[in-house]
């Protein structure tokens, strides 16, 4: 759904493939602007997104080389504290959607909301 993301000093860009990548780079964009403060502290923080979502600008941030484990994932979903009426967690807990960002652990990719109705 989307490309390898290429990195780029220190932005990481995220290019779509098709439908469910561009969804996923708008949802991406979209969560980050109306997370709150806390919430915000657990995503990688995006820079720009295209008008329809074909290219999204992250900040860089160092990948996981393992994947977390259930304690730690659930640690997360307890400080994202998922309310009544709202999308699922927005992350998993795969290496490849987790990294570090100015001494933070981040989701990197927390699109799942966005196709997991399809």
């Amino acid at each position: 759904m989307r490309s390898p993301v290429i990195v780029v000093g220190r932005f990481a860009f995220k290019f779509a493939r098709d439908a469910r990548g561009r969804a996923s780079n708008l949802y991406e964009a979209k969560l980050y602007r109306s997370a709150n403060a806390t919430r915000r502290a657990l995503l990688c923080p995006v820079l720009w997104v295209s008008r329809n979502g074909t290219v999204q600008i992250m900040r860089a941030a160092k990948p996981l080389t393992d994947m977390m484990s259930l304690d730690e994932y659930m640690q997360f979903a307890e400080v994202w504290d998922k309310m009544p009426g709202e999308d699922s967690c927005p992350f998993e807990p795969k290496a490849s959607d987790w990294g570090w960002f100015e001494g933070r652990m981040v989701a990197l990719d927390y699109s799942t909301p966005a196709w997991e109705a399809d």
